[in-house]
């Protein structure tokens, strides 16, 4: 969707607050086209005021931005421009709206169990390749694979990145999180069979 049309949707859309913030982001592109967030500066996004997170979906040639729309108690929900929406509760993902094969509803576990390296359950409801809701529980265990540089958004963390391993009777996934200043500050999870896993990256606290 060209960035012009997702900014009249988001006009039309009064309840997704995070839309203006958005466009005061992302560039104007050319008919047909993604604005290139690439070439936006750190100090243009730090313009916005609030807290920015950069989105990365490979699996659909997503990259584009996200800013809150709205917190409710634990849960932050994160929107980009075309409403599409990121659910995270203590700062790990547990649904998905917009992308079509959605994470429904998740159990999932909180940012402490992560970064204590507990062992734990998870649980994705997910939407597949039929419209239905798919179901798959795992048994995830945590391990630290050691120190990292990162370079996001030109800015450089030192982080310790975290694998989580969950498997069940058929197939595993694997979410990496990387933690800097007890933080998350970027992670890779994973979402449903049809989109795979996606990227969050913290550009602005």
């Amino acid at each position: 969707m060209a960035v012009k049309n997702i900014l009249a949707a988001c006009a039309a859309a009064l309840a997704l607050t995070g839309c203006g913030t958005i466009s005061k982001i992302l560039p104007e592109a050319g008919p047909g086209t993604l604005a290139p967030i690439g070439k936006v500066s750190r100090a243009d996004i730090a313009k916005s005021g609030q807290p920015v997170m950069k989105l990365t979906v490979p699996s659909r040639g997503i990259e584009t931005f996200l800013t809150i729309r709205d917190r409710r108690g634990d849960v932050v929900n994160w929107m980009a421009a075309d409403g599409t929406l990121f659910s995270f509760r203590n700062d790990v993902l547990i649904e998905t709206r917009g992308l079509g094969a959605d994470l429904m509803s998740s159990a999932a576990p909180s940012a402490g169990q992560i970064l204590s390296g507990q062992a734990h359950r998870r649980a994705y409801f997910y939407v597949d390749d039929d419209d239905q809701t798919g179901r798959r529980d795992y048994q995830c265990q945590m391990s630290r694979t050691g120190s990292e540089s990162l370079v996001i958004y030109g800015r450089a963390y030192t982080a310790s990145k975290l694998a989580e391993t969950c498997e069940r009777d058929v197939g595993r996934i694997t979410n990496h999180y990387w933690v800097e200043g007890g933080r998350i500050r970027k992670s890779q999870e994973w979402v449903s069979p049809g989109i795979g896993r996606v990227e969050f990256e913290r550009v602005i606290d």
